[in-house]
């Protein structure tokens, strides 16, 4: 290579370097306060948001949208769930570019309609340091979206913790933990797998699928005995099974479908003819 090509490949990787370190990076928030940036958001469908953002600078710019960054809805009358982050989302600008970004998130507001395409959002702010925590948390603990979305619900909208459930229960029981100490109550005994659905017009149902447990119990001599399910008038709703316990097995892994379920409080009960070898209360 002769001495003027190394000097022009020289000067381009320099080039090359320079642009890039010389980069701005800024969180949202110092994006905004220093009036790097203007930006507007509108609701994509779901839980997705199209974020369009201007550099006003005459540099690129890099811009981090932290998890726990709260959008909220600005929909007027027609009030949706804010979205919140659950991990950092990079936005990279050149010099005065537009741009339109594709932000995901979780619903926070489990009593209002789920997000409808087109609907406005504000800017965001940082949530409340419970649900950061939580952000924070799922950012460096991945696990599947249902398992995200109710430990988010359990946290803004005081949803049972035990609907905090994954086919790799050693994760959820982690996160179900976590999300027990945020809110100062016991871990919950048994897991109840819901599924969230949201209708054409917006609004949130959940629908109850599974209830999980482990039960310990006592019998002195071999019994025949009956697991069923009490709603809080003492009706038998649902009969689990019936059956000879043994004294040598004093464990039952409860697994069973609670699809048609009222939401309410219920308990699962374990009783033979003469005594209750287990009583004790869940939500649906």
């Amino acid at each position: 290579m002769n001495a003027k090509n190394f000097i022009l490949v020289t000067t381009l990787v320099v080039f090359g370097f320079e642009s890039l370190i010389s980069k701005t990076r800024v969180s949202l928030k110092q994006a905004f306060d220093k009036k790097m940036i203007t930006a507007k958001s509108i609701c994509a469908g779901g839980l997705a948001l199209n974020y369009s953002v201007t550099n006003l600078l005459k540099d690129s710019l890099i811009v981090i949208i932290p998890a726990g960054w709260r959008f909220n809805s600005d929909a007027g009358k027609m009030d949706y769930q804010d979205i919140l982050v659950t991990k950092d989302q990079i936005l990279v600008l050149n010099a005065h570019q537009t741009k339109i970004f594709d932000i995901t998130g979780f619903c926070c507001e489990a009593t209002k309609g789920g997000p409808q395409k087109g609907a406005k959002y504000t800017l965001g702010k940082l949530a409340d340091s419970n649900l950061v925590s939580l952000a924070r948390y799922l950012k460096a603990n991945p696990i599947d979206e249902n398992s995200q979305q109710y430990s988010v619900w359990a946290i803004s909208d005081k949803k049972e913790t035990s609907s905090i459930t994954n086919n790799n229960d050693s994760l959820a029981s982690l996160l179900r933990t976590f999300v027990s100490k945020i809110k100062g109550e016991p871990i919950p005994w048994y897991t109840l797998l819901k599924k969230a659905t949201i209708t054409q017009s917006g609004a949130v149902y959940d629908i109850p699928l599974r209830f999980k447990a482990n039960i310990n119990y006592v019998v002195p001599k071999t019994c025949y005995s009956y697991c069923y399910i009490i709603d809080s008038n003492g009706n038998k709703v649902s009969e689990i099974f019936g059956q000879w316990l043994q004294p040598e097995k004093t464990e039952y892994f409860a697994n069973f479908n609670v699809i048609g379920l009222q939401k309410g409080k219920y308990k699962l009960v374990l009783k033979n003819e003469n005594n209750s070898l287990f009583e004790r209360s869940f939500d649906i």
